[in-house]
């Protein structure tokens, strides 16, 4: 697992389009196996999204994040978690563990705003209050 961190410092950035860097770790078997920083050149949140796409991560760990970043990262398959402050490694670690408090996984609200079934059910309750002619 690639895990990314992005950071102001060595610790977690209020927000990720405003880091310095991405910590980037990668995670085997629940060991931190390499770490590595990518620095941030000043590129647009459709380039870091491409970048970390083709770079192959699979969690992205910011404070903060704008949703329309958060939504593509998402549709991508790679899981946002946002809301996080600490030291970058203690963060990974912790999610790694399982104990990061504080933390939203976006793409779990992402799929949930979405979910078709949601949908079914809505249009399925709506039918049932019209033929009861409430």
């Amino acid at each position: 697992m690639k895990i990314a961190v992005a950071c102001l410092g060595l610790g977690v950035a209020p927000h990720a389009a405003q880091c310095e860097s991405f910590m980037c770790y990668t995670v085997e078997k629940g060991i931190i196996r390499d770490c590595r920083n990518l620095p941030n050149m000043g590129i647009t949140s459709e380039e870091a999204v491409a970048l970390i796409k083709s770079v192959g991560f699979d969690v992205v760990i910011s404070g903060g994040i704008d949703m329309d970043t958060a939504n593509e990262l998402c549709r991508m398959g790679v899981e946002v978690v946002a809301g996080v402050e600490g030291g970058a490694r203690e963060v990974v670690e912790a999610y790694v563990g399982q104990t990061l408090m504080g933390a939203v996984e976006l793409c779990r609200a992402y799929e949930e705003e979405h979910d078709p079934e949601d949908q079914d059910v809505e249009d399925a309750f709506e039918k049932m209050v019209l033929s009861m002619g409430l």
